[in-house]
């Protein structure tokens, strides 16, 4: 068997007779790349940064610390950081964006029909991006072929966001002031029927001085009169004003817990910051013009030496008698 050389020698030489083929075919590949610049529709990138805050500085008992001082991070940690990748990724939240940003205008589709909204999702899973980095921020980007467009998703996205996140923790908050605001209530009416019932009863037996022995800092005042039924008025005046007593108490303590749990839904308290605004693009997204023309020809010189290569040397061992 003869041995075939194909050595730096040839490589040159025959990159050297095939150099005109292989200018036309790079400068053929940039003018590709230059016609689908100029064909391609322009598609503008905008993004969003936005730090978590620690939800716990919303809760009652970080607002009214009375007996206790316990320090808890302004930032929120990896946890919260993860429930807001998982928000974001959830079709209840994006659903909210593509309607607040009237995906059906700028798409031309019918977002109140299956097609046309599962349309819509998938245009929007396409374009959007979240990411969280090693700074424990968090960065939102969209993009669209309008610059405005892409500026208002992504700013929608991190309002959707801070809403949804809100939620999560002022709805319990919100169904624990109902419920002690029901038992508040209750306590009213009771308070109110006992009222009826010892005024009643003081009236009937003349009886006007404070006798609940839960009122341990009140000086009694003089009992007078007597007959018939006294002495089990006296007894009954106190049960009930003990028990009237203790309910007042309840319910003022469950009016200090209403105050607490409204201030700590109250929209003033933010649980994301942002720290830098998504703006209307004035470049492209992409690889700008020079970039894509320097690569295109980098491809297209690339490819077609090593096509004449791969020729010369398959003419080459068609050559070598076998």
């Amino acid at each position: 068997m003869t041995n075939i050389s194909f050595d730096l020698i040839d490589v040159i030489r025959t990159i050297q007779k095939q150099k005109r083929f292989i200018i036309i075919v790079t400068l053929a590949g940039m003018a590709l790349a230059g016609a689908a610049l100029l064909v391609k529709k322009k598609k503008y990138k905008a993004e969003a940064r936005f730090l978590v805050n620690n939800p716990l500085y919303g809760d009652r008992h970080t607002l009214f610390r009375s007996y206790e001082t316990r320090y808890v991070d302004y930032y929120g940690g990896d946890d919260d950081v993860d429930k807001i990748m998982a928000l974001a990724a959830s079709d209840t939240v994006r659903d909210r964006i593509i309607r607040n940003c009237d995906f059906d205008k700028i798409y031309k589709r019918e977002i109140n029909t299956a097609k046309g909204h599962d349309e819509l999702m998938m245009i929007f899973n396409k374009n959007f991006n979240i990411k969280r980095t090693e700074y424990k921020d968090v960065q939102v980007s969209y993009t669209a072929y309008r610059p405005e467009d892409a500026a208002g998703v992504a700013n929608m996205a991190v309002k959707v966001l801070e809403e949804t996140y809100r939620s999560y923790y002022t709805n319990v908050k919100t169904g624990i002031y109902r419920s002690i605001g029901d038992q508040k209530l209750k306590l009213d009416s009771a308070i109110a029927a006992l009222t009826d019932t010892l005024a009643a009863m003081r009236d009937q037996y003349g009886i006007y001085a404070i006798l609940s022995p839960t009122r341990k800092d009140v000086i009694n005042g003089d009992l007078k009169g007597g007959g018939k039924g006294y002495g089990r008025a006296i007894e009954e005046i106190q049960n009930i004003e003990s028990v009237k007593d203790q309910l007042v108490t309840d319910r003022a303590h469950y009016i200090s817990m209403l105050n607490e749990f409204d201030a700590t839904t109250n929209s003033a308290m933010g649980y994301l910051k942002v720290i830098t605004r998504a703006l209307p693009p004035t470049n492209p997204a992409g690889l700008g013009t020079a970039i894509t023309l320097v690569a295109a020809a980098l491809l297209s010189f690339f490819f077609s030496t090593l096509y004449v290569l791969i020729m010369a040397y398959y003419r080459k061992l068609n050559a070598v008698e076998r």
